[in-house]
């Protein structure tokens, strides 16, 4: 089994630029094909079709493994996140990094939380719908949702108003985030490692 994960993690590290030029290659081939080629459009679209659905499910396999096996991760995340224990005191200083990157991320992940949950809203009403006068309006409130909403799904607002400001959650995506906190968990222990070491 560790053979055939070494193998398969190979394959998709080396499989991920040539995705990449295979998926650039196809589009910029597809575009030119409009006019002539048709047959062949269709035969090389089927063929970048195949090859990023078998990569794809690599990468959802390899995912898998790495949540259940313990020397898979082990060996996988040690490379991606360069942890090196040759020592005993080496070990020691991984523990604390990884506290500290673990607790950072967590205050992160609060931070997060509280900025998606959070809506403000700064608008003017016509002078018909003001309260005691005032057209201004300073709107709050919480939103918490388990599942995304698309925009037809949201209650539409009948009042007309002049919006001056308005935030409804984070202008990011779920995807955005993920690969941040991915790449910040990387950054935060390579970091703390260096500070403990010196």
């Amino acid at each position: 089994m560790k053979r055939c994960d070494s193998i398969l993690l190979k394959v998709f590290f080396c499989g991920l630029p040539a995705i990449v030029a295979f998926a650039v290659f196809s589009y910029s081939y597809s575009l030119g094909a409009l006019t002539h080629g048709y047959i062949y459009m269709r035969l090389l679209n089927s063929l970048a079709g195949l090859v990023i659905a078998v990569w794809m499910t690599l990468s959802l396999y390899l995912s898998f493994r790495l949540m259940v096996s313990s020397s898979f991760r082990d060996q996988v995340i040690a490379k991606l996140t360069f942890i090196r224990e040759r020592d005993e005191r080496e070990a020691i200083l991984t523990g604390k990094a990884t506290r500290t990157t673990f607790l950072t991320s967590l205050a992160i992940l609060i931070f997060l939380f509280c900025l998606s949950c959070f809506q403000v809203s700064v608008y003017r009403v016509p002078a018909e719908k003001a309260v005691d006068g005032k057209t201004g309006i300073v709107s709050l409130g919480l939103g918490f949702n388990l599942l995304e909403h698309s925009e037809q799904d949201r209650p539409k607002d009948t009042i007309q108003k002049k919006d001056i400001f308005s935030y409804t959650g984070l202008p990011v995506s779920s995807t955005a985030v993920i690969l941040m906190l991915i790449g910040w968990q990387i950054i935060s222990y390579n970091y703390s490692m260096r500070r403990l070491t010196k």
